[in-house]
Order: structure tokens, then C-alpha cells, then sequence
């Protein structure tokens, strides 16, 4: 009885033993080479993210482009810039000349052609193509307009500029025979306009 308690023991010691020995041989014996190194365990800013969306979506991350799609590629600003300058470049200008003694007929030729390019070119107003001014002719700055015009009496004037410079410009007389039919009026008002700027287009 003796005996089989000694054997026992000696086989349990040798068990742990046995277990000591291969732990402390994992642990200690491992290569250096195989630990992982804390270096190359830190991301580089912005890896992390790309690598993160990259296994979302079962691509790998050296495959995911380094700018985003929606950042403006190099040239195209340069080629929105260029498209806003030609625009810019010619313009129609719609003037309604007035003088400071305004009669009911005066402010309802301003209304009507107020309305006729408002409401006609929302769009040539919006991008710059086209532009309304109304002008008191009898203030001092404007009087040269008189001469310029060849204005006898409160006009609609269309004008087309090209690079900051006056190209032609045409007086619109009907607006005094239609002004009391308000849709000849706007239609003969839009006409002449949409003739100048698709001649620009």
C-alpha cells in the first residue's frame, strides 16, 4: 500500500514537471521574430479608417482610393472658374429709363417690364447672363445715358455687353403703344430679349 501511495507521487511530480518544463519552454523559447512588434501593430493616421471601411466592404485596404470620390479632382475648379468667366463675359442689360416726374403710364411700363424679364428669364437673371436696371436719367451720374441712348422720352433700352464693352443696343418704342395690353406687352418685351441672348448663346 506503501508503495503504490510512493509510485503515485512520483508520477504526479513527474506529470508537473513535465508542464512546468513545456510552459517555461513556450514562453522563453519563442523567437524574437514571432512576438509581435508594437511598431507595426500601431496604425499611420488615417490607415485605421481606410482598413476599417475596407474590411466592411471585403476589400482590402491597399485597394481603397486615398481621396475621397467627392473631392474635386486637379482642373476641375480651374474648368468651373473658366465656365463662370465666359458667362460673366457677355451680358444683356434690360434698362428702363425714367425722370423724376413719374406719371401712372411711366411706373406701369416699369412694372410690365419688370415682370416680362423677371418672369421670363429666371434662369439668364440667376447665372448673370442677363440683368434689369432701372435708371433716373435726371440724376447727374446718369445723364450721359440720355446722349448714349438717344433717349427722347422713358424708354426700355436692351444692351449687350461682351468683356465690360457695349457691342449694340436696341430701344424697345412698342412698349408706349402696348402698354395698355399687358400680354402683347411682356411677349413683345420677351421676344426681343430671348433674340439677344440666344444670339449670344
Amino acid at each position: 500500500m506503501k508503495t503504490k501511495a510512493i509510485v503515485t507521487t512520483i508520477l504526479l511530480a513527474f506529470v508537473a514537471a513535465s508542464v512546468i518544463y513545456l510552459v517555461v519552454k513556450e514562453t522563453s523559447g519563442r523567437p524574437a521574430a514571432s512576438m509581435p512588434s508594437t511598431a507595426t501593430s500601431v496604425a499611420q493616421p488615417g490607415q485605421t479608417a481606410m482598413s476599417e471601411a475596407a474590411e466592411t466592404r471585403g476589400q482590402p485596404a491597399a485597394s481603397m482610393p486615398s481621396t475621397p470620390t467627392s473631392v474635386a479632382q486637379p482642373g476641375q475648379t480651374a474648368m468651373s472658374e473658366a465656365a463662370e468667366t465666359t458667362k460673366a463675359s457677355s451680358k444683356l442689360v434690360a434698362y428702363y429709363f425714367h425722370g423724376n416726374m413719374r406719371c401712372v403710364t411711366c411706373r406701369t411700363i416699369e412694372a410690365y417690364a419688370t415682370e416680362a424679364v423677371n418672369a421670363g428669364f429666371p434662369e439668364a437673371l440667376k447665372d448673370g447672363r442677363l440683368e434689369f436696371r432701372v435708371v433716373n436719367v435726371e440724376e447727374p451720374a446718369n445723364e450721359h445715358f440720355v446722349q448714349d441712348y438717344q433717349l427722347v422720352t422713358r424708354s426700355v433700352v436692351l444692351a449687350e455687353f461682351a468683356d465690360g464693352k457695349q457691342e449694340q443696343w436696341k430701344n424697345l418704342p412698342r412698349v408706349w403703344q402696348l402698354v395698355r395690353d399687358k400680354e402683347a406687352f411682356l411677349k413683345y418685351v420677351q421676344d426681343e430679349t430671348r433674340g439677344y441672348l440666344e444670339a449670344a448663346d
